[in-house]
């Protein structure tokens, strides 16, 4: 088979890459789509990092500019133009999760009647518009590989036929078995600053459903709070959403204030080993609900932005501002670290799971039919036969 499959940044990419390794293995040639955060060069260098290569790469999109208005005008338009030509001999179109561009990315396979395979579909994550982009590719795409039963059960209450969802874990997740953290030496050299512990991660996105100003504050006062209690942050960039580029600027503009924060733009492939020899997570990205239990790192979730989601019991959830989040990290500190957590997103195993799905699928996609609960069907056939 050929393989589509589209990333648009490193939140997307890391759980993709064992996906598109699996797929490989199994001889499948691939086609990977990317724009918004990468151009073919820098999407070649991250693919190759993460050892996934021999893969024919193109840019379908422009990168983002950083204003939303202007981005969803140019961008979508773009994208759905560069994937409709990309189309000719694809078999199957994958995509992860929820970013904003996917309607126009999923559209053009929709048309071309190409089998769209969405990952990571039937979750909630009610403080980000995350959660309307997800169930609207759930409702475009043809087959479903999902990390939970609840999932699941969410994606077939919303009319999906149930033999073409498959509960699957996580594909990020792949990643972190049988690693060794990196030491505090390795991580000094890498990051080119010293290490001391309590070491803290921190990311913190844009939270898409609030007023951008007081976003960017509880940014900085998460990482304010964070930095009262760790010994060391290293802190990532957010994501390619909408406001992302001025949420970085203020981070950035504080850790000039907080002497023991250490900014990188990303982790790369490197984002394992250094979560696993880290102390706690902060912030509000999926990573720390999704990845961190399974090394056994507990999580401080800040704010709205993952409200509903799935979570092992060892992530904390806070509200936002300095002094909840510096409690909460103290007292996440001040615990024994877990051993052998429970992760509810699976067991590492997904992505031979998720290629074994797709070679299953064949084109072209056929109809759709709204399919209802077992409740609502007896329902509607009681109303029949009383209208009888």
């Amino acid at each position: 088979m050929t393989v589509a499959a589209y990333f648009s940044g490193r939140a997307d990419l890391g759980p993709l890459g064992p996906v598109l390794t699996a797929l490989a293995a199994a001889g499948n040639e691939l086609l990977i789509l990317t724009g918004v955060a990468f151009d073919e060069e820098s999407a070649v260098a991250a693919l190759a990092d993460l050892g996934v290569a021999n893969t024919t790469v193109r840019a379908v999109g422009p990168r983002l500019t950083g204003d939303a208005a202007t981005d969803a005008a140019r961008t979508g338009a773009a994208l759905s133009e560069g994937v409709a030509r990309a189309l000719d001999g694809v078999d199957t179109v994958v995509v992860l999760g929820d970013r904003w561009e996917l309607p126009w990315v999923v559209m053009p396979a929709v048309l071309a009647r190409v089998p769209v395979v969405h990952l990571h579909g039937g979750e909630v994550t009610e403080g980000a518009i995350d959660e309307r982009v997800r169930h609207a590719i759930t409702k475009l795409a043809d087959v479903h590989c999902v990390a939970s039963k609840d999932a699941r059960d969410r994606i077939i209450q919303m009319g999906e036929d149930p033999a073409t969802v498959h509960v699957t874990g996580a594909p990020g997740l792949d990643r972190f078995r049988g690693l060794q953290p990196l030491t505090d030496h390795e991580l000094a050299k890498a990051l080119g600053a010293e290490i001391r512990h309590p070491l803290a991660l921190f990311t913190y996105h844009p939270v898409t459903t609030q007023a951008l100003d007081a976003v960017v504050g509880a940014a900085v006062e998460a990482l304010a709070g964070t930095a009262a209690e760790a010994g060391t942050v290293i802190a990532t960039y957010p994501g390619p959403d909408p406001g992302g580029h001025t949420v970085r600027d203020a981070l950035l503009e504080a850790a000039r204030r907080l002497p023991n924060v250490v900014v990188v733009p990303a982790l790369g492939a490197r984002y394992p080993r250094v979560l696993a020899a880290c102390d706690v997570v902060v912030g509000n990205s999926s990573s720390g609900i999704i990845e961190a239990a399974s090394v056994d790192v507990p999580a401080v979730d800040v704010g709205t932005r993952q409200a509903g989601r799935l979570r092992a019991d060892t992530v904390a959830h806070v509200d936002d501002g300095l002094e909840n989040v510096r409690g909460a990290v103290r007292a996440v500190l001040a615990r024994a670290r877990p051993r052998e957590t429970i992760n509810p997103y699976g067991d590492g195993r997904a992505a031979v799971r998720i290629a074994e799905v797709i070679s299953g699928v064949r084109r072209p996609a056929g109809p759709k039919r709204f399919r209802d609960l077992e409740s609502r069907a007896a329902a509607w056939a009681d109303q029949k036969e009383t209208a009888r």
